[in-house]
Parts: structure tokens; C-alpha cells; sequence
């Protein structure tokens, strides 16, 4: 994946660099769950376990798409959609991975994966709520829980690489391959794919999901049909309808299943169209080709949701180094919409690639301090406030936000960079070894924290936090084999 804005610069540095630099309708009430019967045999411990192990084979490729503004959009559609589920309350984390393919995962312990190709694929939120939606209900109804308990002569472990692997198989090649081989368990990708009964019930219940929400409960099964329709211009099947296809009894029951339903209209929020360029520019090759995209559709004045393309030319505009146009552009987007936190973020960021890291400050330490549990805007104030060598009121913000972010590993890497600067060497290198644990890279944490442990002047209970540290993280070693 291309690095691309400086916040995404910033963080790359504490990864790379060296360190210290067919049935009739039911009511939603009546709907079975497939996998509750085997739940005593595959335990939410071991599924949260399972889950942890997963993440880091998909973090450790790069697949996953670490940047805090994709990240804030898609955790808050998710945890909308989840609360109006049949099951509000279990674990949920969402995740762009960077791929051309039009698809979607779910994998252990709520980890749901959803591909940039198909992001760019939609015409409206509600069409990326409804795969949202139907991949929520494979995690509510225990279908993957099932799949996995069915696999009860292979080892968890194996399990968690076999399901990375299927994940990045429309990545890249190369890593789906290594990841198989890494498992030996290519042969067992069929034992992953739901039965027919598990899409429909995943079509059903994520369909009343979509309509508690209020999003158009037709909305799913008119996407599948449209990328099914399409086919003949894409040439092949989309992957989402590969992995999830599309029968007609299929298409009849989610039909008959939506109509129970009054109709609903929800109006798409300007920040998915965002997101949508967003990912346009990240995921892009070429740079200067979509800086001519850009320029090419902003010269059509019929051109629809105009700021967003205006917004993704800014971006093109600040990773070709054009820092000064970017600005205009951004600073246009501000005036013209004051209340969208993402242009006053996306300002910022080309101030500090820019070299300007009082000018980013200035900019958004106000929108912090009006919304400061907004994570993308925390994390933009603190990588703004280390560029300009503030560490130590970098470091207040990281301590009072970090624990509320478990699944992402980005505030880590920021604070392992503050501690550093600040003189706080010791927890620096053990925040270091946290966040290249949630990678899979577990000899890269310990060589971490070996070099904490010559640091000299060291108290004994720093070195009592270090050796436990490093007892957890050889756990995880031994059990990742």
C-alpha cells in the first residue's frame, strides 16, 4: 500500500524505521441462530483469541488500510448498525482493506473487513450499510463461530493464517500464498464458505438490521442484483457475489423478507462521499493520473457532489508534493463547509507535510477542543503538536485517549514516538513492542524490549513491566507456531 499524507508518513516511521528516530419469510424474533449449539465447543475466549491472531496476519501483510479518518467513518456506520442488531452488544471492529476487488469479510470476533474496490463500487451509504449489515449478521447469527468449530481437527491457530490468507487472496498473491503455506491449510478454504442456509439467514437478519437502522431494507438485495447485472462489464464476477452468490431462491426470500418492511429513505452523509475519494487517492498507483481525473471531472460543472471531488483533488494535489494548491483547496472546502471536521483535518495534515506544524496546530487544536473524543481529530492534534516538538502536550492527549481505541494500533505508534522525543526511552521501546506485537511481529517486540532492558538506571519495577511484557508476548510467540 502507498504511504500517502503526512500523518500516514508519521506513523510508517515507527514501523520501518530504526527506533527513537428458499423458505417463507419469519419474523426477525423468530429467526434460529445455526451456531448457537456450538458455541461449548468453540468459546468466546477462543474466538477473541482467534480474532487477535487474525488481525495481526492481515495487519503484518499491509493489507489493512491504517489511517484514523477511513477508520472513524467506518467504526461509526458499523457501531450504528450493530446497535440495532440482534446482538448489540458483542465485539465489533471495522476495516478498509486496500483492494480493487468488490468485496466484503467477516472473521473471528467480529473483525469485518471491507474492500476498497467495494467502497468505490457503491452509489450510496445505504448500499455499503446493507453488506455491512449482512456481514454483522454472519457474526450475530454464530455462523463463523460454527464454521470454525466444525474445523475441530484443526489447531486455532492454523485456523486464524488459513483465514487471513482467504482474506488477502484478492490482495495480493504473493501473501495469500506465503499465509497458506505458513498454515498448510489451502486445502480447507471450501470448510470456510457459508451454506446457503447462512446466506439467507444472513440476507434476513441483516436486512431487519438495515430497516431498525433506518436505511432502505430493499437496499441489499438491489446492490447484489446491480453487481450481478453488471458482470458483463467487469468480466468476471464480482467477488462479493463469488464468495456470497446470489440464487433465486435467494434473491425471492430477501425480497419477500424486505417487504415486510415500510419504505425508508436515508439520506446519504457527505462523509461517505468523502471516504469514497478518500480511498480513491490512497488506493491509487498512478498520481498524476488521478490528479487528471480529478481535474477532468471538476471541469464538468454537472459533476455530482462536487466537494468531495474537490476534496480528493486536494489530497492527489498534497501526495505530488503540490502543498500550496492543496491548501487553496482544502481552505475553500473549510469556508465553504465550516462545519466538516474532515477538510479542517485534511488542512492540517497538508500543513504538516508541508513543513508548517504551527499553522496545523492553529488550525486544529480548535476543532479538538470542540470534539475531543473524535478519534481522527485526536489523532491529527497529536501528530500536529509532535512535528512542532510539543511532546509533552502530545503526550497528555495520547495518555487521556489511547485505552479507548483496543483494536488500533495507531495511537501506539504515535506515543512510542512522543515517549521517545520526551526522554521517556523505557516505555517508549515497550509501546514500541506493543504495537509491532498487534503486527504478528513478535521478534521485532523483543528485540525491543531487550534494548529497554539495557537501558541504564532502570528501577526494578520497570524491569519487572518489561519482563512480563516480554513473558506475554513470547505466549503469543509460542502460540502463533
Amino acid at each position: 500500500m502507498p504511504n500517502k499524507y503526512a500523518l500516514r508518513k508519521l506513523l510508517l516511521t515507527c514501523c520501518t524505521a530504526g527506533f527513537i528516530c428458499a423458505t417463507s419469510p419469519l419474523n426477525a424474533d423468530e429467526l434460529p441462530n445455526l451456531g448457537s449449539s456450538e458455541r461449548t465447543l468453540f468459546s468466546q475466549a477462543e474466538e477473541a483469541k482467534l480474532g487477535a491472531q487474525y488481525m495481526q496476519y492481515l495487519r503484518g501483510s499491509g493489507a489493512v488500510i491504517e489511517d484514523p479518518i477511513d477508520q472513524q467513518y467506518i467504526n461509526d456506520l458499523g457501531s450504528q448498525l450493530v446497535s440495532t442488531s440482534n446482538d448489540p452488544s458483542g465485539h465489533f471492529y471495522f476495516f478498509f482493506m486496500g483492494s480493487p476487488e468488490i468485496n466484503s469479510f467477516a472473521g473471528p470476533d467480529g473483525y469485518i473487513a471491507v474492500y476498497s474496490g467495494l467502497m468505490l463500487a457503491t452509489s450510496d451509504e445505504q448500499e455499503l450499510a446493507s453488506v455491512m449489515a449482512h456481514e454483522i449478521a454472519h457474526v450475530t447469527q454464530g455462523h463463523i463461530a460454527r464454521k470454525i468449530a466444525q474445523a475441530s481437527n484443526q489447531k486455532y491457530k492454523t485456523m486464524a493464517g488459513m483465514l487471513a490468507a482467504i482474506a488477502l487472496g484478492t490482495v495480493s498473491g504473493q501473501a495469500a500464498e506465503a499465509a497458506l503455506a505458513a498454515t498448510a491449510a489451502g486445502s480447507q478454504q471450501s470448510m470456510l464458505n457459508f451454506s446457503r442456509e447462512m446466506e439467507a439467514e444472513a440476507d434476513r437478519v441483516g436486512i431487519s438490521t438495515l430497516a431498525r437502522a433506518n436505511y432502505d431494507p430493499n437496499s441489499m438485495v438491489e446492490f447484489f442484483q446491480r453487481l450481478q447485472q453488471s458482470e458483463r462489464y467487469y468480466m468476471k464476477m464480482p467477488e462479493l457475489l463469488s464468495d456470497h452468490p446470489l440464487t433465486p431462491e435467494r434473491i425471492t426470500d430477501a425480497q419477500n423478507r424486505a417487504a415486510q418492511y415500510s419504505p425508508r429513505h436515508h439520506k446519504t452523509s457527505q462523509e461517505y462521499y468523502l471516504i469514497k475519494e478518500r480511498l480513491r487517492v490512497i488506493t491509487s498507483r498512478n498520481n498524476h493520473a488521478i490528479i487528471s481525473f480529478y481535474k477532468e471531472t471538476l471541469q464538468d460543472k454537472k459533476t455530482h457532489q462536487r466537494f468531495a471531488k474537490q476534496y480528493g483533488y486536494a489530497l492527489a494535489l498534497q501526495e505530488d508534493h503540490q502543498f500550496d494548491e492543496a491548501q487553496k483547496v482544502m481552505d475553500q472546502l473549510m469556508q465553504d463547509y465550516p462545519d466538516q471536521l474532515i477538510f479542517q483535518i485534511g488542512a492540517a495534515d497538508i500543513a504538516i507535510d508541508a513543513g508548517n506544524p504551527t499553522k496545523a496546530i492553529n488550525i486544529i487544536e480548535p476543532t479538538y477542543e470542540l470534539y475531543p473524543d473524535n478519534y481522527a481529530a485526536m489523532v491529527e492534534y497529536t501528530a500536529a503538536l509532535y512535528k512542532a516538538k510539543k511532546y509533552s502536550d502530545a503526550l497528555n492527549v495520547l495518555r487521556l485517549h489511547r485505552l479507548n481505541y483496543p483494536d488500533d494500533p495507531i495511537p501506539y505508534a504515535l506515543l512510542s514516538n512522543v515517549q521517545a522525543k520526551a526522554g521517556k526511552k523505557a516505555e517508549a521501546y515497550q509501546t514500541r513492542a506493543l504495537y509491532l506485537t498487534n503486527f504478528g511481529d513478535f521478534k521485532g517486540a523483543l528485540a525491543q524490549l531487550q534494548i529497554a532492558m539495557q537501558l541504564p538506571n532502570l528501577d526494578s519495577a520497570t524491569k519487572s513491566r518489561i519482563q512480563s511484557q516480554e513473558k506475554g508476548i513470547k505466549a503469543q510467540m509460542q502460540a502463533a507456531r
